[in-house]
């Protein structure tokens, strides 16, 4: 219920210009950037965004070497972590609201290969947009 309260920051706050796509995260503040993609979006999605229930979803990921000590071993672990956007800036990049969807393990950067590791993610959130 607490958080039920939030889940319409952004539909409340857009009539002051104020798009969150991307967080750029400093030491001691979060920044919050205007996006012409998101723009675009409400433009192209117009029922979707017209109702203020609906989530809106960020989508983020970046590797790391799990092998501290070991520097030089080529191995590497993709957390993909999946965001509400609809919330306060200073709650979406929060743990309670980090999900993490996959984690892709391999030697190097996934990125050729990447839309592999998405595409069950990329079908659950299909039949979410659909209404399954």
């Amino acid at each position: 219920m607490e958080t039920a309260q939030h889940m319409t920051w952004h539909y409340e706050n857009k009539s002051q210009g104020v798009y969150v796509i991307h967080l750029t995260v400093k030491p001691g503040s979060t920044s919050i950037e205007s996006d012409e993609a998101w723009k675009n979006f409400d433009r192209k999605h117009v029922s979707f965004v017209s109702d203020p229930c609906n989530v809106r979803l960020g989508l983020c990921s970046d590797g790391f070497n799990p092998y501290i000590q070991a520097s030089s071993s080529p191995y590497s672990c993709w957390p993909v972590i999946v965001t509400p956007y609809n919330l306060p800036p200073e709650m979406c990049m929060t743990k309670p609201f980090m999900f993490l969807t996959c984690l892709i393990p391999g030697p190097s950067n996934p990125k050729a290969s990447i839309d592999v590791y998405l595409e069950p993610l990329i079908d659950d959130l299909n039949k979410l947009w659909n209404g399954i």
